[in-house]
């Protein structure tokens, strides 16, 4: 072990809380790792040009931060909400591309032929007619494969459902009772109990709003690649030969989260069922098949991962009847100690309550994590390079091209 590594969390726990690109919070996502840390150690493990990979990439935040810094970000993941996140902010298309894109969108819509007659109840509840039509015209016009169309996708992501303040509307539906989207039941006697009227909001009004507020480039960025995967199947062959130099990333943790299921609404938006989604997730109790899943996505990334470079896998503490289970101890017990990785240290990183996503759950939240614990590991003994401390100025995409 390597002396002196448990002193790290010092170094990102002393950024700013708001720290970071507004591109990060484009759209909210679980179990989402502050900016910070990602950036630590990107600026740490790897230089400029290298590649950083992260198989369970959610919303970008590790891929966005490597873009930042002048590496590739690659990022693969099972949920197709998360491909299309990490997707935007690795191919961010220019201020210019997107309001003309968006231009185009609004002069093309024409409120007396656009249906939204097959759009589900649960759906219809939360928005008022009009703008549920334009919802429903953009859900059918924008291509997730053309970059200019997946960032729109993503804005209207993150802006599908909010709560309201003081100053109006934060999105398009009625004012949620969470960040994340409660059970279509639950949701229906809120608005019910709160007698919420649906406002009366544009769609497109409020994305030119949003992209204006957004630091866009002025040229394209493309800094990286986006696809869907499962990180237990062989990783794609060109991956391989690429030789990531760090892979920093979050495995799910023991049956603590539903991706799917809080995530109905943006998933409607992207023509997927919750249902669909959480079948291909990770997500049991049980410390055998978890281990077992760990197996089989440790073993490829040592395929993937540079003979000199890194991992660092993030897991928290999960709780187990009345006591935590350290999940990476057993995970380094039960999985990467017999495949040979080598063990820089676990580093503790205890979790502030007030930053707990688990919080939504009021009496439920004390199963959810209380400390992450970092696996820093090498495919090889090396040393590791000597700790530059950030100096956390604020990174912009005119800062890439200098």
């Amino acid at each position: 072990m390597d002396a002196g590594i448990q002193d790290l969390p010092e170094f990102w726990r002393a950024a700013p809380r708001r720290w970071g690109h507004s591109l990060h919070s484009l759209c909210s996502y679980f179990a989402m790792f502050p900016p910070q840390l990602a950036h630590f150690f990107i600026d740490w493990l790897t230089q400029p040009g290298d590649a950083v990979y992260d198989p369970f990439a959610g919303r970008g935040t590790v891929c966005l931060e490597a873009a930042l810094q002048g590496r590739l970000g690659y990022g693969s993941d099972a949920n197709p909400m998360a491909v299309v996140l990490t997707q935007a902010k690795i191919h961010v298309p220019s201020r210019r591309a997107l309001f003309a894109r968006l231009s185009k969108l609004e002069s093309g819509y024409a409120s007396s032929t656009v249906s939204a007659n097959d759009v589900p109840d649960t759906i219809a509840m939360l928005y008022s007619e009009q703008t549920l039509k334009q919802l429903n015209w953009l859900r059918n016009e924008l291509d997730r494969a053309r970059d200019v169309d997946c960032f729109l996708i993503a804005t209207i992501l993150g802006m599908l459902h909010a709560n309201h303040n003081k100053s109006g509307p934060q999105g398009f539906s009625i004012s949620m009772p969470n960040t994340f989207a409660m059970a279509p039941g639950y949701v229906a006697r809120y608005i019910d109990e709160h007698r919420l009227q649906a406002p009366e909001v544009d769609v497109f009004a409020m994305l030119r709003t949003r992209l204006a507020r957004l630091d866009l480039p002025a040229v394209k960025l493309e800094a990286g690649r986006s696809w869907a995967h499962d990180a237990t199947a062989s990783p794609p062959p060109w991956l391989i030969r690429r030789r990531p130099k760090l892979i920093f990333t979050s495995p799910p943790y023991l049956q603590v989260i539903k991706y799917g299921k809080y995530n109905w609404v943006r998933l409607w938006f992207l023509g997927e069922t919750s249902a669909a989604v959480d079948q291909k997730l990770m997500a049991s109790a049980s410390l055998q098949r978890y281990i077992e899943f760990m197996t089989s996505v440790s073993a490829n990334l040592r395929r993937i991962v540079a003979e000199d470079g890194y991992a660092c896998l993030v897991i928290g503490d999960v709780r187990r009847g009345d006591e935590d289970l350290n999940l990476a101890q057993a995970v380094w017990d039960g999985v990467l100690r017999e495949q040979g990785w080598y063990l820089h240290g676990i580093i503790a990183d205890e979790i502030p309550q007030d930053r707990k996503v688990s919080r939504i759950w009021k009496h439920n939240s004390g199963r959810a994590t209380k400390v992450d614990r970092m696996l820093l590991l090498s495919p090889n003994e090396q040393r590791l390079p000597d700790v530059v401390p950030p100096s956390w100025g604020r990174s912009t995409f005119a800062d890439i091209r200098k």
